[in-house]
């Protein structure tokens, strides 16, 4: 059989999917037939990832289910791809990014935080195929890690600095910044703190923005980061450009993201600390929860580095009852662990990858439909792993799906703050 010009399927695809429209027929329907059609434009064709054409970025970008997904080669770039977990489908957009870099999803928009040796935003269009609408520098060396949007601002953490930045929502130049220079630790084992104060996740709060300091000395004589000084959550009043409150963590070096949500009856916000990781790793902290109601921490971690018997590196709560750890052990051994927030105990472990195996976990992520994503930066064969939690946490696809190159981080492209 001589299968058609991809040409043609284009054109039979645009034809059909306006009649869909005209006929008011259902949207899933209509967006069933657009993966048909994806279907056979990839059998009929080898697409090129770096230069998709117009049909392929107006209906072939995403599904109302689908998330972000920041992935890399490690050495020269990563691209944005965007993957439905429900039907394993990665889309064949394919957004050139820097190779370390995470995302965010607020205000209708993607922003890609290209980290150390590109330091910059980038923000993606999901109405015009994820394409780049903006970029802008931060600063070389400043190394982003997040970003928060305020009516006309963008506010910039920046790990190799003591101040948070403020930019310009409309061409990306920089109109400001709170200072943390009151903020740097002041205790080094070598005599001399440096000026960094390790600024990293964001979240939002009505006109507050809570950002996490890890304040780790770099000049310790080890020759690692230690958290040798206490580490802080710094409120901002958005509005007023300048510190509300600092809060000191009962636990040091905050790594994660920061997810908000209910808890105990009260939203709360809650992040991951891991005191000494890595090389120099000790059982010395855990989740824990900052309750917003009263600007207090919960008395109790949620789930302890004593119980998941590592440092918990990322983590994913569903509700009281269940929530998901990615662990690193001394021994480097990885594990995806289920917990009971509530009472932080270890209920079940999902999956374990030895420390003798190269293989590691990157990107962690709940999906509002309860599926848990992780994912896996084999070399061999990186994809994301996809497991239901309302099926009793089961695996659905053993073999990783593909995102063509490895996973680094996964993200809700849902306003969620």
């Amino acid at each position: 059989m001589r299968l058609l010009p991809t040409r043609y399927w284009i054109q039979i695809s645009r034809k059909s999917y306006s009649r869909l429209n005209e006929q008011r027929i259902n949207p899933e329907l209509g967006f069933r037939f657009t993966l048909l059609c994806a279907f056979f434009l990839v059998q009929c064709t080898q697409l090129e990832i770096e230069k998709p054409n117009l049909f392929q970025f107006l209906f072939l970008s995403a599904a109302p289910s689908s998330v972000g997904v920041v992935t890399s080669d490690f050495a020269s770039g990563g691209r944005f791809k965007t993957f439905e977990p429900n039907s394993f489908t990665t889309f064949p957009t394919s957004i050139p990014i820097h190779s370390d870099a995470v995302g965010r999803y607020t205000n209708d928009r993607v922003f890609i935080v290209n980290r150390l040796n590109r330091d910059s935003i980038q923000v993606l269009n999901p109405q015009l195929g994820f394409t780049t609408e903006q970029e802008f520098g931060v600063g070389q060396g400043k190394n982003p890690q997040d970003i928060s949007v305020w009516n006309d601002k963008y506010f910039v953490s920046l790990y190799n600095s003591d101040e948070l930045a403020i930019y310009s929502r409309t061409n990306g130049t920089k109109i400001g910044a709170v200072s943390f220079t009151s903020l740097r630790e002041t205790f080094s084992t070598s005599g001399i703190p440096d000026s960094s104060v390790e600024s990293s996740y964001m979240v939002q709060e009505g006109s507050s923005l809570f950002i996490l300091l890890q304040r780790l000395d770099r000049n310790d004589v080890s020759g690692y980061l230690p958290p040798n000084s206490d580490s802080y959550l710094v409120e901002i009043d958005m509005d007023l450009n300048q510190i509300r409150a600092v809060y000191t963590l009962p636990y040091r070096n905050p790594s994660s993201k920061i997810q908000k949500i209910n808890l105990f009856g009260e939203p709360h916000l809650v992040f991951s600390c891991v005191g000494r990781v890595g090389f120099i790793s000790q059982i010395d902290a855990g989740i824990i929860a900052f309750r917003l109601s009263n600007r207090q921490f919960h008395p109790n971690r949620l789930f302890a580095e004593e119980t998941a018997g590592g440092d918990i590196l990322a983590f994913q709560i569903k509700n009281e009852e269940l929530g998901f750890a990615a662990v690193l052990d001394s021994g480097f051994t990885k594990t995806i662990q289920a917990f009971r927030p509530r009472t932080g105990e270890r209920i079940g472990t999902l999956l374990e990858i030895p420390g003798n195996i190269g293989i590691s976990l990157s990107g962690l992520l709940l999906t509002k439909e309860g599926k848990l994503l992780v994912g896996s930066t084999d070399f061999t064969r990186p994809g994301i792993y996809v497991y239901d939690s309302n099926l009793g946490n089961v695996l659905l696809n053993p073999i990783p799906s593909s995102v063509e190159l490895t996973p680094f981080d996964i993200f809700q492209l849902q306003n969620l703050q």
